[in-house]
C-alpha cells in the first residue's frame, strides 16, 4: 500500500533536512512515494499498531512521486534518495529512480519516523515525506533464576523462575549437593548458587529444570554471571544435552584457557563442537565474570549461515563463528532435556561440574544484539547497576599486629604488612589504621579480586601526612591502592605532586603488551587540587564497562573519581587499556609503577559493578 505521505516542507523549504532549488519554472523533485515491504506497517490517525522488534530490519520500497513521472514517456528526472531514520546518525543516500527495497533497522522499540527526499538530475533535494511505524517491544527473557529464594530453613531444593515471557515456567532443581551462597553478584541479601565442594574432583553438584526452556534449533540467547573457583579443568556453566552432546555449552575450557560457548554439529558421540572463545586467555578465578552465548539463525531457512558467538562482560569475542564450517555435517538439532547449570554432556556422559559459584541466569528464544547484552551485563537493579562489595581490608577494628583481615563475604587473604615502615596504630577516635612512613611502608594481599574488563569500583578511606609529603620532589606519584600488572599497575589511586605546592588525585588504568612494556594510560583526575592533607578522606575509582562514548562504535567504558561523595573527573572512554586485566598482588600504599605515599589508610574496598553517584554516596560513607 502506497504510504499516504505527510510533507515535512514546502517545495520552497530548505531546512537541514529539507528542499533546494528554484521551484519557480523547474519545480525540485516532490514529495517520494515510500510503501513498506513489511514487517512494519504505517501508522495512522487511528491505528498504530506495534510489528516486528528492535533489531529486525524492514523493507521499504522508494519511488518518485507521481507529478514527477511524465505521463507519455514514463521518465522521471529523480536520480537518487536521502534516507533517514529515527535514532540514527546521518543519512543515506541510495541512487537509482526504482532502486531495490531498501533495509531499514530500527534500534529501539516505540514510535519511528522513516524520512526520505528525492533529488534530481540537477543534483536538488526536494521537500521529504515521512513514513510513522511503531515497533514493539521485544521479547523478554523466557527463563530466569536469580537464586534469590533461598529458603530460610536451608532445607529446599528448588528455585524459582521468574522470568515473564510465555505461560510456561520451568524452576530448577538443585542436584548432587549444590546449594546456595551468600555469595551473589547483586551484593548483600541476594543468594547464588553453590557448586563448590571440599573435594572438587569429586564433586557432581548442578542445577537442572525438569524440560527445555527454549528450542535449541531456533535463535536463542543464553546468559550467566559465572564464579570460577579454579581453572585446572573444563568447568560448564550451562548446557542443553541431547542424548549424546549438547546442543549448546557454555563454559571453561581448560585447553585453551579461555571461556567458551559451544554447540555439537550433531547429537552423536564424538561428533566435532564448533566454538567460539574468548578473545583473552587466563582468565581470573575468585572474580564475577558475566557470560553469554548466541546462537542467531537470521530468521531464515538456511543452516549455512548459523552462526554462534561468546560475550564476555557485554563484549562480543573474535566474530561470529558460522556453524556450517565445521568438517562434520552440521544440523541445527533440539534438546529436549532440562537446562542444566553446573555441567554438560559429551560421548553419553555427563561431566565438566563447575566449581565455583552461579547467578542470574537467563535464557532468551531470540539472538540479542550485542547493545542488548551490554546491558544485561549491568544487571540493573531499580535502575541502577547492581554491585557486589568482593573485599573489604578494614583496619578500624585492629590496632595491633601484621595483617589487615578482608571482613568481606569472600574471605580474600589478608592485606600484609612490609617488614618495615608500616605499622596498625589507634587513631584519635580509638580506631585502627595503617601509617605508612612513605619510604619502605606498604602493605599487599593476593589479587586480583574483580574481572577488570567488565565494571568495577575501587574504594580507599586515606589521610595524607602533610609534613612528609611537602618533603617529595616535584613528579612524585604516591600509591593509595594498585593493583599488580607485569611491572605496572592494571589500576590505581594516585596522588601526584605537579608542582612544589600542587598534588592532584586521580584513578588511573594502564595497558601493557605481551612483553610488559606499557601501551596506554588512561587516567580521570580532581577538579581541584589536593588541599585536605592530614584529614582522612574517601577516594572512589570506578570504571564502568558499558559506558557508550560520543563515538557508538567506541565500546572501552569510561573512568570516573570520586573525592567524598563529590563526583570529579571523568575519562569519556578507556581506549585499548579496557582489556587490561591485572594478574599480581593488590598493593596498599606503592605500587611497582609508583611511589611510596606517607600517610594512614584506613580501609580499602572493591566491589564488582561500577556504583553510580547514588551508589557512591549511600555505600562508601
Amino acid at each position: 500500500m502506497i504510504a499516504g505521505a505527510t510533507l515535512l516542507a514546502g517545495l520552497l523549504t530548505s531546512p537541514a533536512f529539507g528542499a533546494s532549488g528554484d521551484a519557480t519554472d523547474d519545480p525540485v523533485p516532490r514529495p517520494p512515494r515510500i510503501t513498506s515491504q513489511g514487517p512494519y506497517t504505517e501508522c495512522t490517525a487511528d491505528d498504530c499498531v506495534g510489528r516486528g522488534e528492535p533489531g529486525l530490519p524492514g523493507l521499504f520500497t522508494f519511488r518518485p512521486n507521481e507529478a514527477d513521472i511524465d505521463a507519455a514517456t514514463g521518465s522521471t528526472d529523480v536520480t537518487a534518495y536521502r534516507v533517514r531514520l529515527t535514532g540514527h546518525m546521518g543519512a543515506v543516500v541510495v541512487d537509482g529512480a526504482e532502486p531495490p527495497p531498501y533495509t531499514a533497522v530500527p534500534s529501539v522499540a516505540g514510535s519511528q519516523i522513516l524520512e526520505v527526499q528525492a533529488r534530481d538530475r540537477g543534483e536538488r533535494w526536494g521537500p521529504s515525506t515521512s513514513f510513522t511505524f511503531m515497533v514493539k517491544q521485544a521479547p523478554g527473557a523466557v527463563g530466569q533464576w536469580q537464586f534469590a529464594d533461598r529458603p530460610s530453613n536451608g532445607s529446599g531444593t528448588t528455585t524459582k523462575d521468574t522470568a515473564s515471557e510465555g505461560t510456561e515456567r520451568h524452576d530448577a532443581s538443585l542436584k548432587g549437593g549444590a546449594t546456595w551462597s551468600d555469595r551473589a553478584r547483586r551484593g548483600e541479601a541476594d543468594s547464588s548458587l553453590d557448586l563448590n565442594s571440599t573435594a572438587p574432583r569429586k564433586q557432581k553438584a548442578y542445577a537442572t529444570t525438569a524440560g527445555p526452556p527454549v528450542n535449541t534449533a531456533e535463535s536463542f540467547t543464553v546468559s550467566a554471571w559465572a564464579y570460577l573457583a579454579n581453572t585446572t579443568s573444563d568447568q560448564a556453566v550451562l548446557s542443553a544435552p541431547g542424548t549424546h552432546d549438547a546442543a549448546f555449552e557454555l563454559s571453561y575450557s581448560a585447553q585453551h584457557k579461555k571461556w567458551a560457548f559451544g554447540r555439537g554439529a550433531q547429537d552423536r558421540r564424538h561428533t566435532t563442537d564448533v566454538v567460539s572463545y574468548g578473545d583473552a586467555a587466563h582468565p581470573p578465578a575468585g572474580v564475577w565474570t558475566h557470560l553469554a552465548g548466541v546462537f542467531d539463525t537470521k530468521r531464515d531457512a538456511d543452516s549455512t549461515n548459523d552462526t554462534i558467538q561468546l560475550f564476555v562482560n557485554g563484549r562480543p569475542q573474535g566474530e561470529p563463528v558460522t556453524l556450517s564450517t565445521t568438517p562434520s555435517a552440521y544440523r541445527p538439532w533440539t534438546s529436549a532435556s532440562g537446562l542444566q547449570m553446573g555441567r554438560s554432556k559429551a560421548n553419553g556422559r555427563h561431566q565438566r561440574y563447575f566449581h565455583g559459584y552461579v547467578d542470574e541466569v537467563a535464557v532468551w528464544q531470540r539472538a540479542l544484539r550485542p547493545m542488548d547484552l551490554r546491558l544485561v551485563s549491568d544487571l540493573e537493579d531499580a535502575y541502577e547497576p547492581a554491585t557486589a562489595l568482593v573485599a573489604d581490608w578494614n583496619a578500624g577494628p585492629v590496632t595491633t599486629g601484621n595483617i589487615i583481615k578482608d571482613l568481606s563475604r569472600y574471605g580474600r587473604t589478608a592485606l600484609n604488612l612490609s617488614p618495615e615502615g608500616a605499622q596498625l596504630l589507634p587513631d584519635d577516635m580509638g580506631q585502627g589504621r595503617l601509617v605508612l612512613d612513605g619510604t619502605r611502608g606498604y602493605a599487599d594481599a593476593s589479587g586480583p579480586v574483580v574481572d577488570e574488563t567488565g565494571s568495577f569500583t575501587v574504594s580507599a578511606r586515606v589521610s595524607v601526612n602533610g609534613t612528609e609529603w611537602a618533603s617529595k620532589p616535584v613528579g612524585h606519584r604516591g600509591i593509595v591502592a594498585a593493583q599488580n600488572l607485569a611491572g605496572a599497575s592494571s589500576w590505581a589511586l594516585v596522588l601526584t605532586k605537579l608542582d612544589t605546592d600542587i598534588a592532584l588525585w586521580s584513578f588511573v588504568r594502564t595497558g601493557v603488551d605481551a612483553a610488559g612494556n606499557v601501551t596506554g594510560r588512561v587516567e580521570a583526575q580532581a577538579n581541584d587540587v589536593m588541599t585536605d592533607f592530614d584529614t582522612p578522606i574517601d577516594l572512589t575509582g570506578t570504571y564502568n564497562a558499558t559506558a557508550i562514548a560520543d563515538d557508538p562504535s567506541d565500546t572501552s567504558g569510561a573512568l570516573k573519581l570520586y573525592i567524598g561523595t563529590s563526583g570529579q573527573g571523568t575519562s569519556p572512554q578507556a581506549g585499548h587499556i579496557a582489556q587490561t586485566q591485572g594478574t599480581g598482588k593488590v598493593t596498599v600504599g606503592r605500587a611497582a609503577d609508583g611511589d611510596h605515599l606517607p600517610g594512614s589508610l584506613h580501609r580499602l574496598r572493591i566491589w564488582t559493578g561500577a556504583l553510580t553517584a547514588n551508589g557512591v554516596g549511600n555505600q562508601v560513607p
